[in-house]
């Protein structure tokens, strides 16, 4: 009978409620749980924030050095990115080329497994030699001396994979083996 007694004084009390309409305290409290949830939607996003992966700028991935569920070091690379619209060659142009080849010039770029070479041209080349033995500074080894060079490629090699080796021609000058 307590039971029922107590049901009926909450029901009571709850129409009463809905008669005489909320207290000023009651609407502070309502508007006070409003900013509350408001604040942790703006924590929780946040939060989220933090944990979204953007690159930033365009770019097509090369390689991802973790797997799923590798924990990464703070501020360690999550992807490595390939920058640019198409790809480009890393070659070394040999001692005997090297005054025949400048900025600008036109090469030819054979990859295995594509019938056409691809075609380019020579955006970068280094003024100082990569490889340099003590013996080659002078006199007939001298020939031994390469200097590292990019080539631009064109739209045509956009799909080419990163790290694929290749072979360069240069336009206007004998073919070197």
């Amino acid at each position: 009978a307590s039971q029922a007694g107590a049901q009926v004084a909450a029901a009571r009390a709850a129409l009463d409620e809905l008669r005489h309409g909320t207290r000023a305290e009651q609407i502070a409290q309502g508007e006070a749980a409003a900013r509350a949830a408001s604040a942790q939607v703006v924590a929780q996003q946040a939060t989220l924030d933090k944990l979204v992966v953007l690159a930033p700028r365009a770019a097509r991935i090369d390689s991802l050095p973790y797997r799923l569920g590798d924990q990464a070091p703070v501020g360690a690379p999550l992807a490595i990115l390939l920058v640019g619209d198409a790809p480009y060659a890393r070659i070394y142009v040999p001692e005997p080329l090297r005054a025949g080849v400048a900025v600008g010039t036109r090469v030819r770029v054979h990859v295995d497994g594509r019938a056409e070479p691809l075609s380019g041209t020579v955006r970068m080349i280094r003024s100082e030699p990569t490889y340099t033995p003590y013996y080659a500074l002078v006199g007939d080894d001298a020939a031994r001396l390469s200097y590292l060079a990019e080539v631009a490629l064109g739209a045509d090699a956009a799909d080419l994979p990163a790290g694929v080796p290749v072979r360069v021609s240069f336009e206007g000058l004998p073919p070197r083996d």
